[in-house]
């Protein structure tokens, strides 16, 4: 059962414990509010106040009302005499991840691996950068440099490169100087590496068998070159590797934050734990205590995920937690020093009016952006396409060929063979059969699609689409094309740029 950190009243004392109250709100990162007119809320307005360090990402709206509320945010904290909190995001593929269709969706970390380019790596994050200052977002929650390796991982999919070590620490490298150039700070995340769990941390505790040389030798390597490429912050996953000899998660281990982060790999930027909402620790901890675990762990960021009216209890948590000696004062000033060092290194905060291009979505246009989805074989000429799929990946795929000028038609349900055969017989028409398997793939999954693949060479159709990070070479293609696109992760959210990537295969490569 969670532990409860014990509540000590707090004494006013109206310079000296209100500065040191903001110190530590500015060592947290809390969720935003949005009132009706599209501005912070009252919760999220006291937060700025108090010194918040660090809003997340406000979600499902344009491009341009995202900018107004940043501005707004920056006013209230500029009218209160405090830095503006900076504004953080998931921005896996573009702006659109964290805010809906808005911006240029762009390829996952899956697509970049496939294209194993540095050069692509550094356009798509610097792309990203620039879209998310326009909007008015200083801090992008990536890359991820996890090296993946198993095929059972269950949450990262897609939003890892799922190349080998050296090219792992080569593309995020690059991605890292792309965010920075772009003009946002970067986040090398999840340290100490999150590629071998079989368990969602979002839903549980990963424990992992991992060897001192898996360490060294496989999920090492690109936090080392991250740091090496100038990355400003490092995010700190929730795994637990006990043959290292730890048994806390190591987001709020002080052995993986101080010896292995700081003192053996010398990082000296900003730490922040992994979102402390997470199953892997809320399950075990209430957010305050999560709160001063991170911190007293060594973070300098405590990503509570909270919302933000529970600010003051964190707060109220952090300043017993120090006069209880659990947390040095001395050390949430060295955390502030290095967050402002981070913020200083921004460039100047954009106004919120340039970011209205960006409110519909646009296409990325890369010359290379058909290297970003693994083929195997060569699409099959066709009259007129017959999409196979009940996911909404399917539908954008049958869009995406009829915006190109191919004849295709769309029947959204479950792909099967069964279905395969008597749509083919109906229709007359060439089956693209799209599936997206879990994240997670099984054997008898693989298996399963291996016979979809059969069937469509069977019945001489176009090509077969199959979403995730299963290599087309796997598949016995049977002289039929496989294209394996890396465009839904594990939250369901789909990229266009792989979606075009696909057409783009199956326009140009058909004979």
């Amino acid at each position: 059962m969670a532990s409860s950190i014990r509540q000590v009243p707090v004494e006013i004392r109206p310079v000296t414990d209100r500065d040191l109250r903001r110190r530590i709100a500015a060592c947290l990162l809390v969720m935003p509010g949005v009132d009706r007119h599209g501005r912070p809320d009252e919760a999220t307005t006291a937060a700025i106040r108090a010194g918040v360090g660090t809003l997340h990402s406000v979600t499902g709206m344009p491009a341009s009302a995202a900018a107004r509320y940043h501005a707004e945010v920056r006013r209230i904290a500029a009218e209160a005499g405090l830095p503006a909190p900076l504004i953080s995001g998931n921005l896996e593929s573009g702006i659109g991840y964290s805010l809906g269709r808005t911006g240029t969706d762009l390829p996952y970390p899956r697509g970049v691996g496939i294209a194993d380019d540095e050069g692509l790596a550094y356009r798509v994050a610097r792309r990203a950068a620039e879209e998310a200052r326009a909007v008015g977002y200083d801090w992008t929650f990536s890359p991820t440099v996890d090296v993946l390796t198993t095929l059972r991982d269950p949450i990262l999919g897609v939003r890892a490169f799922g190349v080998d070590s050296a090219r792992t620490a080569a593309l995020g490298a690059a991605q890292v100087r792309g965010f920075r150039d772009g003009g946002v700070l970067a986040s090398a995340k999840h340290f100490p590496g999150h590629g071998d769990s079989v368990v969602d941390s979002h839903l549980g505790l990963p424990v992992i068998d991992r060897d001192e040389a898996e360490f060294e030798d496989v999920h090492l390597p690109p936090f080392v070159a991250a740091i090496a490429a100038g990355v400003q912050t490092i995010m700190v996953g929730h795994v637990v590797l006990r043959r290292l000899g730890e048994d806390l998660p190591a987001s709020i281990s002080p052995t993986v934050n101080r010896e292995w982060l700081r003192d053996r790999l010398g990082f000296s930027g900003v730490i922040i734990s992994d979102s402390l909402r997470m199953a892997a620790i809320a399950a075990r901890w209430a957010p305050p205590e999560a709160v001063v675990r991170a911190l007293a762990a060594g973070a300098d960021v405590a990503n509570s995920k909270c919302e933000a009216d529970a600010l003051p209890a964190l707060i109220d948590a952090v300043v017993a937690s120090i006069r209880e000696g659990v947390i040095d004062e001395a050390q949430i000033d060295a955390s502030v020093t290095r967050l402002d060092t981070a913020r200083a290194s921004l460039p100047a905060a954009p106004g919120p009016h340039g970011a209205v291009r960006l409110d519909a979505p646009l296409a990325w246009d890369d010359p290379d952006r058909a290297r970003t989805v693994d083929a195997a074989e060569s699409p099959r000429a066709a009259g007129e396409i017959v999409v196979v799929g009940e996911h909404a990946l399917a539908e954008r795929v049958h869009a995406a060929l009829n915006e190109r000028g191919r004849s295709a038609r769309l029947h959204p349900e479950r792909v099967s063979t069964a279905a395969l055969e008597r749509i083919a017989r109906d229709t007359g028409g060439a089956v693209l059969p799209v599936m997206v398997p879990p994240t997670a793939v099984t054997d008898a999954e693989i298996s399963s699609l291996r016979d979809v693949v059969a069937a469509t060479a069977a019945l001489g159709g176009v090509a077969t689409i199959v979403n995730g990070v299963v290599p087309a070479a796997m598949f016995d293609a049977h002289g039929s094309a496989v294209i394996v696109a890396p465009a839904v992760d594990a939250f369901d959210i789909c990229t266009q740029a792989a979606v075009d990537a696909v057409a783009d295969r199956i326009i140009a490569d058909a004979p």
